[in-house]
């Protein structure tokens, strides 16, 4: 009872918050699922874009500020898209299969990742999230760059899925390697409880991401544009989707990440 009311004062959505799924029964489920990929490969595979960005929150089948970052992502050749969690608002079926369709209208159907956020849980939110995209964690190669999705929905990871991160670092390692979260471990610049709840987890989290060269950690659920480089890692939180809005940046945004070679670059993109 005591934790219960410790998740609750932090603000997250937990399993008896009005959710039909828990971090653990999600984990299982995954286990036995494929996740969702990319089609096609990139001309150069040294050398592209993609677009970032969290925190849609997409209510009913109201798309309207997502089709404008889809088509902004399209004029610029972004070659595919990555929703960093809270894609809708309450978990409604309706909006899961909106958002599908506004991904298909403008050619991301087959290439986007999605990661669960707290309000996607919601209700049957994940029923309709698997049913469209299958596991909750994965992880994929694309060009020189591995992306590993964590399901981070109710504020924490888990031993489990440590370990299972953990096993991802095996063989041979791409240029670069992103880690994609809803919660991040830390809000750059931010005095905020918007994060992973348990502080061991995220130091722990960060500690694996510097070991193993992680290029970048990139979340959402922070309602901004916030970035910083710690011990060797970029954290880059991109919930600039739909939400409320919150300081430093008050624009609705996706973020471009520009991928040349072996650097790695972050542009903001903002949308009325």
């Amino acid at each position: 009872m005591a934790m219960h009311f410790l998740f609750i004062a932090f603000g997250l959505v937990i399993a008896s918050c009005g959710t039909n799924s828990s971090w653990y029964h999600r984990f299982e489920q995954s286990r036995t699922m494929t996740g969702p990929g990319i089609q096609g490969a990139p001309a150069d595979p040294l050398r592209f874009t993609f677009a970032i960005v969290g925190d849609l929150h997409v209510g009913g089948t109201d798309t309207s500020r997502f089709r404008q970052i889809l088509a902004a992502a399209q004029n610029e050749n972004d070659q595919f898209i990555v929703l960093l969690g809270d894609i809708t608002d309450r978990g409604e079926p309706e909006a899961f299969q909106a958002v599908q369709q506004a991904l298909t209208d403008y050619g991301f159907q087959n290439k986007v990742l999605p990661i669960l956020g707290n309000h996607d849980v919601f209700s049957q939110g994940w029923d309709e999230y698997k049913k469209i995209w299958g596991a909750a964690h994965y992880r994929v190669t694309f060009g020189n760059v591995q992306l590993i999705a964590l399901d981070s929905a109710d504020g924490i990871l888990g031993e489990e899925q440590f370990d299972w991160l953990q096993e991802q670092f095996q063989g041979a390692k791409p240029t670069h390697t992103f880690l994609l979260t809803h919660y991040m471990p830390v809000v750059p610049g931010q005095r905020t409880y918007l994060r992973l709840a348990n502080q061991s987890e995220a130091e722990r989290l960060m500690k694996l991401a510097s070991r193993e060269g992680i290029r970048s950690v990139l979340g959402g659920h922070y309602h901004s544009y916030c970035r910083e480089q710690i011990a060797g890692v970029e954290y880059v939180v991109a919930g600039g989707g739909g939400g409320r809005r919150m300081d430093p940046i008050q624009d609705y945004f996706f973020v471009q990440v520009r991928v040349d070679g072996e650097s790695v670059t972050y542009e903001l993109r903002t949308v009325p």
